[in-house]
């Protein structure tokens, strides 16, 4: 580590409380640059720590940077990464380089290749698209990269199979045992969850150094026990109901279900807790610090904008079958099959992508810690508006216009973000292990306290 690094630290203690906030933009350099870079922006409170806490820590670091100064030089304790001077701020961009037109290639090939060998070529089909988004993402001037063989997805790839199989086989021969089956499946569901999660973290890098996710068993059926809970409530409801055909088993079915969907708030809180808090960006925890009640007003408005959504397509869409049967007389089953299929459609199409643009704002918006944080602005009408744009123009195609749609849909989620910086990327990446060492098993620094 360099004493530059340290120096900077040093000042915060003298101008912590004089300094305004100042923001410097990745692509700026130079003291002049900071200068020139005053903003009316306020650093977000601190995830994970109180201003005394966050005081204290910067104060060890200061004085240890001014201890190099002296002739005995003393390092920085180990765990701590260094930041910027107290009131600076760097934004660093989030931009994806992809072309649709190179995907669409990489797509047909993998649709081709997944049909002929039966699905077979999925994994490998899954990689090559993962590795050619994420080696064309840049965080900060440095490219994201994956690094997993495809052969190792073959494990969790044959676990779904098998599972899928069996609940289909069981099915098939009575339906108390397909429901069995089905429970079954969705035990070792979080465990699947977790497996995806540590799999994917792990071999995933920034600027040649590998991320982490640290989760535990526990936690993971601690997050998803009480969705999966309900799910198999409602199912083993509905077995009850067809066999007994008694209306109590209908009402108690109506019953989990609404209170399931009223759970759901509570489900994404505790999933996203779960998730967000346990990513690691090497020596640096985030901490995710979204309260409950933001994610049911978040629900809630998503519930008001799916009715308003329903009334309108369905108005439009008897407004059309009315015109149908007046052209064509009495209709078949058919038309109004896919009459239905079309509404249905047009409210995924409109609904959908209204959770998503929420759910993404209010997540990243609440990730961080005392030295990064993440910032969404992913326009909510906006993100709509374009996958209604793309649904239409899917029709239209018959499926093949896929790809520009998953690259215009990809490049506008993750362009809405930036990473609010309190600590310079040179000296974050001294402290943290390259994947090529992480690799060979040298052990990396001890982690700093988020």
């Amino acid at each position: 580590m360099n004493n530059s690094a340290a120096r900077s630290s040093a000042r915060t203690v003298r101008l912590a409380d004089l300094e305004p906030l100042h923001v410097v933009f990745a692509s700026q350099t130079g003291p002049s640059a900071a200068r020139n870079a005053h903003v009316s922006l306020v650093w977000p409170p601190p995830i994970g720590s109180d201003s005394a806490e966050d005081l204290m820590s910067e104060m060890r670091v200061a004085y240890m940077g001014a201890m190099a100064c002296a002739p005995k030089a003393a390092a920085v304790p180990p765990g701590e990464v260094p930041r910027l001077p107290r009131g600076t701020v760097v934004k660093l961009p989030v931009v994806l380089n992809a072309r649709a037109s190179d995907y669409a290639r990489i797509w047909i090939v993998n649709l081709l290749l997944t049909v002929l060998t039966l699905g077979l070529y999925l994994p490998w089909a899954r990689v090559k698209s993962q590795r050619y988004f994420l080696r064309r993402t840049l965080v900060a001037g440095h490219v994201l990269d994956y690094h997993a063989p495809p052969a190792s997805h073959l494990p969790r790839y044959g676990l779904v199979c098998a599972l899928v199989l069996g609940v289909v086989g069981a099915c098939l021969g009575s339906p108390l045992a397909g429901l069995l089956a089905f429970s079954m499946a969705l035990a070792v569901t979080p465990l699947a969850v977790h497996t995806s999660l540590t799999h994917r973290m792990a071999h995933t890098s920034w600027a040649g150094r590998r991320l982490s996710f640290r989760g535990q068993f526990a936690a993971v059926y601690g997050a998803l026990l009480v969705p999966l809970m309900g799910v198999l409530a409602a199912a083993w409801l509905t077995l009850a109901g067809a066999t007994f055909h008694h209306p109590l088993w209908w009402v108690a079915l109506g019953f989990v279900i609404a209170l399931w969907l009223l759970g759901v708030p509570l489900f994404l809180w505790a999933y996203f807790h779960f998730r967000q808090g346990r990513l690691e960006l090497g020596p640096l925890r985030l901490l995710w610090q979204a309260s409950l009640v933001a994610m049911v007003m978040l629900w809630a408005r998503t519930a008001a904008w799916s009715v308003l959504v329903c009334g309108l397509v369905m108005g439009l869409g008897a407004v059309c079958l009315g015109a149908l049967l007046w052209w064509r007389g009495p209709t078949h089953g058919a038309w109004l099959l896919g009459m239905l299929a079309l509404v249905s459609a047009a409210v995924l199409a409109a609904v959908v992508p209204y959770l998503q643009a929420r759910l993404q704002n209010l997540v990243w918006n609440n990730t961080g810690n005392r030295a990064l944080r993440f910032r969404s602005h992913l326009s909510v009408h906006g993100y709509v508006l374009l996958q209604v744009r793309h649904a239409l123009l899917l029709v239209l195609t018959l499926g093949f216009y896929w790809p520009w749609a998953v690259v215009a849909s990809r490049r506008m989620r993750t362009e809405a973000l930036t990473v609010w910086a309190r600590v310079d990327t040179e000296v974050l990446k001294s402290h943290w292990t390259p994947f090529a060492k992480a690799q060979t098993g040298e052990a990396p620094k001890r982690r700093a306290s988020a």
